[in-house]
């Protein structure tokens, strides 16, 4: 029987794109998403995490957390 290992990933935003590609969720502690995976799963985990920082989920994870940083501030109202 293969062995079970338990990773973890950090970053919210990486953990969902691992979520999204069928890794299974074992725990949660503080920012740190715990998944459990058989070892012959462990290379690939490693490159879906990579794939991550350069794909389209990552952009809009990086637009969400700008838009989080705009304070309040009406728009500026041009008349003609």
């Amino acid at each position: 029987m293969e062995k079970k290992i338990i990773k973890h990933v950090a970053d919210l935003g990486a953990a969902a794109y691992v979520m999204m590609n069928k890794y299974k969720v074992v725990g949660k502690k503080g920012t740190a998403v715990y998944f459990e995976m058989n070892e012959s799963e462990l290379i690939h985990f490693d490159s879906i995490k990579m794939e991550y920082l350069s794909s389209e989920f990552h952009r809009f994870d990086a637009c969400l957390m700008a838009l989080k940083k705009i304070g309040e501030s009406p728009p500026h109202i041009i008349e003609e």
